[in-house]
């Protein structure tokens, strides 16, 4: 019986521990990057930002860097400003230390980060930059000249479109199927018309576009069954139709 009253005693003391805990307030502390470099493996060089944010009733923040205080906030929003130059190279350990209008401390979170000069950032950027140039420029090259080179001899088989849809060239108003591997533009896709060899970014043509310039293509009257007509026509035919009808 003394035993389970004893284990009862542990739990509960156990239980009054962890909502103590959970009632104290934290210090939080966040890093931002003003201006500068965020490398891998929690490398940084340049300007940043420490801020703190804590209960309603902090007044107070000091700002440590390898436990040693570095600056003394007492104005909300907390924060601290700082560029790596200022301090040694290699990893450091940032914190802060809040004070609470009864004069409690609370404390933040640590914040590890390694301090690079400006010739490593410089160096780990050029790593970076020049192998993603590289494959951009590639990519590019495909894009632009593997169109240039199929398109060269790219013969228009009506009716058939491939998966980056059909187009209708704006110079002789003629059909053609886009290419998957040309460069999109945002606009559209830059294409070689097949018919008279113009260069032009081209939008995806609706399925009634490519129907009409399929039936100018074939050199027929009609488009689905219906009498073909282009769009200066039918604006002709409506305005005859509206002068006889007054």
């Amino acid at each position: 019986m003394l035993k389970q009253w004893i284990l009862g005693l542990v739990l509960l003391l156990g239980v009054a521990a962890g909502l103590v805990a959970a009632q104290q307030p934290e210090l939080q502390l966040r890093l931002t990057r003003d201006w500068g470099y965020g490398g891998l493996d929690n490398r940084i060089q340049g300007r940043f930002s420490l801020h703190a944010t804590g209960p309603d009733n902090l007044v107070e923040v000091r700002f440590r860097l390898d436990f040693a205080i570095i600056n003394v906030d007492k104005e909300a929003p907390f924060r601290y400003q700082f560029h790596t130059n200022d301090f040694d190279p290699g990893p450091h350990t940032m914190s802060a230390t809040g004070i609470l209008t009864n004069g409690t401390e609370i404390n933040s979170q640590f914040i590890v980060r390694t301090f690079m000069s400006d010739d490593a950032a410089n160096q780990e950027v050029r790593n970076f930059i020049l192998p993603l140039l590289l494959v951009v420029g590639a990519i590019t090259v495909i894009g632009i000249g593997g169109p240039l080179l199929l398109g060269r001899n790219k013969k228009h088989r009506p009716g058939v479109y491939g998966m980056a849809g059909g187009a209708v060239c704006r110079r002789c108003s003629m059909p053609f199927s886009r290419s998957t591997l040309a460069p999109n533009l945002l606009l559209g896709k830059l294409e070689r018309c097949p018919h008279c060899g113009k260069w032009a970014v081209v939008p995806r043509a609706s399925a009634s576009a490519l129907a009409e310039a399929e039936a100018r293509l074939a050199g027929t009257d009609q488009v689905d069954g219906e009498p073909f007509e282009s769009e200066e026509e039918k604006k002709k035919r409506l305005l005859d139709e509206s002068r006889f009808s007054e």
